[in-house]
């Protein structure tokens, strides 16, 4: 259904219609004229795939929930934009809580000596725990993947490994971040638990992975062997080099 430009009077076809101000407009004409308007009015193609992206990279609380609770469910996330992101989450808890107990345990020893030794000491030592905390947790991941690949017919995309691995941190972290946390008033205390969280993650991450490469008994020892000394000669170079 067509109308006049003019004074909205509807068109018929093939009809000639006349305005009250004495103007003549064909029904063609008319419709030619809204045609730009229909178009103007009409929605972006691309917003809803706008939308749906930006949806896709918020982070569902439940499923952090569900990782802390049980982290196996870790395994199940896939290599795209999400399960990067919940990976990325679990590793960067694991270095933020070597980050706490770096700078809770120079406070501890820098905290009678006054307020500028305080403050140089904890950059001094906190930076040196970040970057202990950052390289350890990728050697470790590194030289899981490396020694998966390497010696099982499995071979994971190092994105996925990231996103199922790097998520399986999390309940790690957040107990390096007690830790951490701790430190600031009781070294002792937190050292236990530094302790505990760096041996249970070991030995879950031994798990996991094993789990994931489908590891068979015949392998299990030549895969822990070569994947824990990857990593500790790694961390000894790092360790001698550059902290």
């Amino acid at each position: 259904m067509a109308f006049c430009t003019h004074c909205g009077s509807e068109l018929e076809e093939g009809v000639a219609h006349q305005c009250k101000d004495g103007l003549t407009a064909s029904h063609t004409e008319a419709a030619a004229s809204t045609e730009p308007e229909s178009e103007r009015s009409a929605p972006l193609p691309t917003g809803p795939t706008n939308a749906k992206t930006a949806s896709s990279v918020q982070i569902d609380g439940q499923l952090l929930l569900n990782l802390l609770k049980n982290p196996m469910n870790a395994l199940n996330l896939r290599g795209d934009q999400t399960g990067l992101i919940y990976g990325l989450i679990g590793i960067i808890s694991s270095i933020i809580g070597f980050w706490l107990f770096g700078l809770g345990v120079r406070h501890l020893f820098y905290s009678g000596w006054g307020i500028m030794s305080l403050v140089g000491g904890n950059i001094g030592l906190g930076s040196s725990s970040l970057l202990l905390g950052l390289f350890s947790t990728v050697i470790l991941l590194g030289s899981f993947w490396f020694t998966g690949n390497m010696i099982t017919k499995k071979k994971l995309d190092i994105k996925e490994f990231v996103a199922k691995m790097g998520s399986f941190q999390l309940p790690f972290g957040v107990v390096l971040i007690i830790g951490g946390l701790l430190s600031f008033m009781s070294l002792q205390l937190a050292i236990l638990v530094l302790i505990f969280a760096l041996l249970a993650a070991l030995a879950a991450n031994s798990a996991a992975v094993i789990q994931l490469y489908q590891i068979s008994s015949n392998q299990l020892i030549k895969f822990i062997g070569m994947a824990i000394g990857i990593y500790t000669v790694l961390l000894a170079i790092v360790n001698k080099v550059l902290l």
